[in-house]
């Protein structure tokens, strides 16, 4: 099962422009751009998203934030002069920081800029209001976490420094291992792409916590590499669509969890050639959870002694068949085909799956497609529903 979340707020930081917000701009960007004496200057993006839809939800349906996984996702409006092979970072920003109200074209100073995230912050006996040096050794509410940076474009957590990296069984702890998550990587090649990082590391350190401490969600801070920002004789960059984008590409974070269960009764299982219909809706309301269900026939059957009305029968599709959505008018996949996180369940009346309409798009159109695994044999079933999410 999944469940989608829109990014609460976002903004991109602009070296050029030091001074000036982009909070409501329609456009995040990454990367780099040379200026009018040749200066190479940094393009970096903050997109935040709220935890406490995300407990809410799991708490909803009694699932463990270790039982899940989570992926951001950006979606590309163009891309200028990349390389031919390029890395993105997602980090863990280190400080609370203001959207502002401003635009690439008209920036204002009422929010998050290159030189300060206009958010005053505080950690055990460290405060201020620019954004926090790897110099300063900020550690994050007691932990083995600390805040780095260079005091411009955005900060963000990293491990405190100098701990032992020999293995020692007699001074053993949970503090000897990395802790994962707090900087993702996503590579390109040869072409701009749309950004698709597991972050789900990220989520259990903000739910979690870090070592038995709070560590707080401020969002992810999206630039390209060290190696890449550092390179002064190349500039390009990327911009995605905003939260303020008005189309369907906002930047978004999917939350999937298994739930499928498969107990198919006296169900019996489907012949190799079938046919399928669902009792599916052909609307939702965007604060629905719908259980459709799904009836699979054999396309040939047969009549017998102790079944005088095949065509009536209904059976069960293997446990290996899974689903994916789409959006009905781009072909855009908005939820794909995942071997353990979309997998349908079944009962003794038939199979099903279960969609929580909540992050849909409202007044779209969207289709239900399925794919069955028979041993090495694979069949797609493309359009078996299309279904409407209204307000």
């Amino acid at each position: 099962m999944f469940r989608i979340f829109y990014a609460e707020k976002d903004a991109t930081l602009y070296e050029y422009e030091p001074y000036g917000n982009v909070g409501l701009d329609e456009i995040l960007e990454v990367g780099k751009r040379f200026d009018a004496n040749g200066n190479v200057k940094k393009s970096r993006s903050l997109v935040q998203f709220d935890m406490a839809e995300v407990t809410a939800a799991i708490a909803k349906y009694g699932v463990d934030i270790n039982q899940c996984k989570a992926v951001l996702q950006l979606y590309t409006t163009h891309a200028k002069n990349l390389p031919g092979d390029y890395t993105i970072e997602a980090k863990l920003v280190g400080q609370p920081w203001q959207n502002g109200t401003g635009f690439e074209a008209t920036p204002t100073t009422d929010g998050v800029t290159w030189t300060q995230p206009a958010v005053s912050w505080s950690f055990n006996t460290s405060s201020g209001a620019n954004w926090i040096s790897g110099s300063q050794g900020v550690v994050i509410n007691s932990s083995t976490l600390q805040v780095a940076g260079t005091g411009y474009g955005g900060s963000w957590i990293e491990e405190v420094t100098g701990t032992s990296s020999v293995f020692d069984l007699a001074i053993f702890n949970q503090n000897f291992f990395a802790q994962g998550g707090l900087n993702t990587v996503e590579t390109g090649t040869m072409r701009p792409t749309d950004i698709s990082i597991d972050v789900t590391q990220a989520l259990q350190i903000w739910i979690s916590g870090s070592n038995g401490h709070n560590i707080p969600n401020n969002g992810f801070l999206i630039k390209l590499s060290d190696t890449e920002e550092q390179d002064v004789a190349t500039a390009g960059y990327i911009r995605y669509f905003s939260r303020e984008t008005h189309t369907i590409y906002v930047p978004k974070l999917v939350l999937y969890w298994n739930n499928a269960t498969f107990n198919n009764g006296t169900l019996p299982p489907v012949a190799e050639s079938f046919s399928i219909y669902t009792e599916a809706k052909p609307t939702y309301k965007d604060t629905e959870v719908a259980k459709i269900r799904i009836f699979a026939r054999d396309k040939y059957p047969r009549k017998s002694p102790t079944n005088l009305a095949p065509y009536e029968t209904v059976k069960y599709l293997p446990e290996s068949t899974f689903y994916s959505i789409v959006d009905a008018a781009t072909d855009e996949t908005i939820i794909p085909f995942d071997d353990i996180y979309t997998k349908i369940s079944c009962d003794s009346t038939s199979n099903f799956i279960y969609l929580d309409m909540t992050g849909f798009m409202p007044e779209r159109n969207y289709r239900l497609q399925l794919k069955v695994v028979d041993g090495f044999v694979e069949q797609y079933i493309d359009d078996l529903v299309y279904f409407k999410v209204t307000r």
